[in-house]
């Protein structure tokens, strides 16, 4: 990298930073730069409407310190391919009949072009698309796994087979050890729109991890078997619940409040089935949860456990590495419950894009009559 470039970057950190273009003799415009209120506010670049790029030089700046060298063909062509990427995923997921991203916009190949657009002064159509663009472009850029993308199948073996040493099928019905399931499903991959239409609804953006690229589901015939998968994936080792990541576990199908006072004396499970004793669904008033486009009525136990995965290359290099995946637990009825109204996942999917769309688009959905706040 040039001395004038290093100086080029550093100049237009400083300069985005503070808010102002450092070879202006006016005074620093301190609180309009957006990198400043993203630090000190928390908040993401993508819920900013401008950025601070003035010429095509800081424009190759900002994408030399994100990441991307502008004169080597090679990243041209990645930040080309981001870029169709996410013309695609506006064309096909956000827009409603009748809208169309601004041909000057959409037919623009020049990324530095884009930028400038963005940080012009006074916010124009052009300037709303190009917003809109650069933000799915931005997730995009950031949506993979590079240890998914290089060793899927062998984690998927890994990680299944550790399961399914455990499945039977047999003519009367699908069983993990004794216990008889109503069904028994994996989740093998997640395809890229799925993933940045995830992390698009995060307020986290690009700092969110996605942790269910691979899934479990398993579906029990009542919620006394629930509990009793949860206990044999811990007798039999099927998973390893100190790695499990508390702050991804979500329990609303077992009362467990109810549960210890009314079975703190029971030693058998099955005991509970014989005395007749049901376990109770939590209460729903006032529950709380952190994803706010699940339905109120949605009941699951799912977590999410991390397995060591050991490799080996084809030169002899052993690689080792944690890799999440999730496991849902549900008894039959709560899995017929959820397919269904406010609680199924065609109605979570259209809460999500709502709210997808009004934070991409911003004051472009307003342009429409149709109502696309989240709910």
């Amino acid at each position: 990298m040039s001395d004038q470039l290093t100086k080029t970057t550093w100049k237009y950190v400083l300069g985005s930073f503070i808010g102002t273009d450092l070879n202006m003799t006016s005074e620093p415009k301190l609180w309009s730069g957006a990198s400043l209120t993203t630090v000190l506010k928390g908040q993401s670049i993508i819920d900013s409407d401008k950025l601070q790029v003035s010429s095509l030089k800081e424009a190759e700046a900002f994408l030399e310190c994100y990441g991307f060298d502008y004169q080597q063909l090679e990243d041209r062509q990645e930040i080309e391919g981001i870029r169709q990427e996410a013309i695609t995923f506006i064309e096909e997921v956000l827009l409603q009949e009748g809208e169309e991203i601004t041909p000057e916009v959409r037919n623009q190949e020049s990324v530095l072009q884009l930028l400038l657009w963005v940080s012009e002064p006074v916010a124009t159509e052009r300037s709303q698309w190009a917003c809109a663009l650069l933000r799915v472009m931005h997730t995009f850029s950031h949506c993979g796994s590079y240890f998914n993308e290089r060793y899927h199948t062998q984690i998927q073996q890994q990680i299944f087979g550790r399961f399914e040493q455990h499945i039977r099928y047999t003519s009367n019905g699908t069983y993990i050890g004794d216990i008889e399931l109503s069904s028994y499903e994996r989740k093998s991959s997640k395809t890229r729109h799925s993933a940045v239409l995830k992390m698009l609804h995060k307020a986290e953006n690009v700092a969110a991890d996605i942790f269910d690229w691979l899934g479990i589901r398993i579906v029990t015939r009542d919620l006394l078997d629930a509990l009793k998968v949860l206990c044999y994936l811990r007798e039999y080792n099927v998973v390893m619940f100190a790695n499990i990541k508390p702050s991804r576990s979500r329990n609303t199908l077992i009362d467990v409040e109810w549960m210890e006072e009314r079975w703190k004396d029971m030693d058998d499970l099955e005991a509970a089935r014989l005395e007749g004793d049901l376990i109770r669904y939590p209460d729903e008033v006032d529950r709380v949860t952190d994803n706010l486009f699940s339905g109120s009525h949605y009941r699951s136990l799912q977590f999410t456990c991390r397995q060591r995965v050991r490799l080996k290359e084809d030169d002899g290099t052993r690689i080792r590495f944690y890799f999440p995946y999730e496991i849902q637990i549900l008894d039959e009825a709560s899995y017929q419950s959820n397919r269904h109204g406010e609680a199924s996942h065609e109605q979570y999917k259209l809460r999500q894009i709502r709210s997808v769309r009004h934070r991409v688009m911003g004051p472009l959905c307003r342009q429409t009559k149709q109502d696309v706040h989240p709910e």
